[in-house]
């Protein structure tokens, strides 16, 4: 791996900037700490950008500015993303993002179109799930009330089967307890403003090309999101994979996917 500069962009987003070549901003999904990872956290996230350095980009991989106030939108932070952006960048860039992270990219390419040549959504839709929006107030109360991150509030959009569910809930409990989250507020003010998340009306005007990619099996949100959100812009393409959950951002067809789109100039 290449060597890794540590920083802060406008408005104190932290980011790990990766390689040399075409910049990619890569949006991260939601983390209890609005900060740049450390330990494993650390190297699952250069594991995610490690085959686009490789591929000639350098890679932004950014994270949410602390202190975000209760009761700010979510089109306030993806403005903040956006000053930061045209900050630091000349030209249009390619931007990335998971989850919360791809929800973001859906609300920036609505606001902030001229910011962006191409975009990609992975794991996200219009708004959010009925599953991920259980699971994201339930994490919100308890951040809420005693300052805790409850992971396996989040189990079942990872899996139906209730065995699996039982089992998988005990890791995610593990993880919990180890994790000390520093400013509760910022994670908590982050999830109540993408409660709010929906772009629907919107997609229509959406013009950026952008590509929609995500797991049949993710179950915090349902198939026909990720599918009205692609058909709904009219310059937009989906891939799904049959197989696949919510974390399809390690896999190496989820590379190659992306690594074409970007590349087409077309």
């Amino acid at each position: 791996m290449p060597e890794i500069t540590e920083g802060t962009l406008k408005g104190g987003l932290p980011f790990l900037r990766v390689g040399r070549g075409r910049p990619l901003v890569y949006l991260a999904g939601f983390s209890p700490a609005h900060e740049n990872p450390s330990g494993v956290a650390r190297r699952i996230a250069l594991r995610t950008i490690r085959p686009f350095v490789r591929a000639g980009y350098q890679v932004y991989f950014v994270n949410r500015a602390p202190g975000i106030p209760l009761g700010t939108s979510f089109a306030d932070i993806a403005a903040g993303h956006a000053a930061a952006i045209a900050d630091e960048f000349p030209a249009p860039i390619d931007l990335l993002g998971h989850s919360t992270g791809g929800s973001l990219v859906l609300q920036l390419i609505a606001d902030h179109p001229r910011l962006v040549r191409k975009a990609v959504v992975a794991s996200a839709a219009y708004r959010l799930g009925p599953v991920a929006k259980r699971a994201q107030l339930e994490l919100m109360r308890n951040l809420n009330a005693d300052g805790s991150f409850r992971a396996p509030s989040m189990v079942e959009g990872f899996t139906r089967n209730a065995t699996l569910q039982r089992i998988l809930s005990l890791p995610l409990s593990l993880s919990s307890a180890v994790t000390t989250v520093k400013h509760p507020a910022d994670p908590a003010a982050l999830l109540w403003a993408e409660d709010g998340f929906d772009v629907y009306d919107r997609l229509g005007s959406i013009a950026t090309e952008t590509l929609v990619i995500c797991g049949a099996r993710d179950y915090f949100y349902t198939p026909e999101l990720f599918t009205d959100t692609a058909e709904l812009m009219p310059r937009a393409r989906l891939v799904m994979y049959p197989r696949a959950g919510h974390s399809i951002v390690t896999k190496k067809q989820f590379f190659a996917d992306v690594l074409n789109f970007l590349a087409d100039y077309g």
